[in-house]
């Protein structure tokens, strides 16, 4: 089947050798760049302003796209850095918002402060953990937050989530921490890393996550380098990335049908 196709973009070169083990001509395979990388910036804040305000003076980061079994370890870590930073807001986006809603009821009979996006809970100076157990918003939200620690990646057979999407969004971008459980995600690690150490943490859970997070909300400095670093390497992988497949699109597709 694959010798049918007329171009085959492969993210990495372990994949094109396992295509070419697939029998695809190595003529067709060519490299473009991640399409992941090839994502405008989002401006649309509207659904966010009210809550910029309230979070101004606050220690705020983020666990996005997290996973069952995931909670305990971000809820953990909050728990932790309430010790040192006792102003500390935690946005918790789940991979799945009913999952959200669990968390937020369980957290609620303990007596923990928890507001809940979908049900338009207030934000407030007391509020602890913001639950955003909606769909569509996590971009908005990672321009909201300085520091982003990306889910699906903290708990062995998981493979990670795009995090492009943090290091891209707002001015500077988002300091970025992940799991050492990124799946295929491991190259766009490994490609922004080789770009910019300093633009991708890989953490293991518990301690390491919260030693890191902490350095980072209690020195603006280092915040503000990662950030940057993030946002740089991001632009050095996906400049170019659309037009290099629209190219490739032209020479081996386009051109054929005319």
């Amino acid at each position: 089947m694959l010798s049918k196709f007329s171009l085959i973009l492969p993210l990495s070169n372990i994949q094109a050798i396992h295509f070419q083990l697939l029998q695809a001509p190595p003529v067709i395979i060519n490299f473009s760049g991640d399409l992941k990388l090839g994502t405008e910036e989002l401006v649309n804040m509207r659904n966010v302003e009210d809550l910029q305000e309230n979070i101004a003076n606050r220690c705020v980061w983020m666990a996005s796209s997290i996973h069952r079994g995931e909670e305990e370890v971000m809820l953990g870590v909050h728990r932790a850095l309430m010790q040192k930073h006792p102003n500390i807001l935690t946005i918790i986006v789940p991979r799945h918002p009913h999952f959200g809603q669990e968390i937020a009821f369980d957290l609620q009979k303990k007596g923990v402060n928890v507001a809940l996006r979908s049900h338009g809970d207030s934000l407030t100076s007391e509020t602890s953990i913001y639950m955003v157990d909606t769909l569509g918003e996590l971009r908005q939200f990672y321009r909201l937050t300085p520091i982003a620690v990306i889910g699906g990646s903290f708990l062995p057979g998981f493979t990670g989530h795009n995090i492009s999407e943090a290091a891209a969004t707002a001015a500077a971008g988002c300091a970025v921490l992940t799991g050492q459980h990124v799946g295929h995600f491991s190259d766009m690690v490994m490609a922004m890393q080789q770009l910019n150490p300093l633009s991708i943490m890989q953490v293991s859970r518990g301690p390491e996550l919260e030693e890191n997070l902490d350095k980072l909300l209690s020195n603006p400095e280092m915040l503000e380098e990662r950030r940057v670093a993030a946002k740089r390497a991001f632009h050095g992988l996906s400049n170019g990335v659309i037009e290099n497949v629209w190219n490739l699109l032209q020479l081996h597709i386009l051109r054929k049908t005319n």
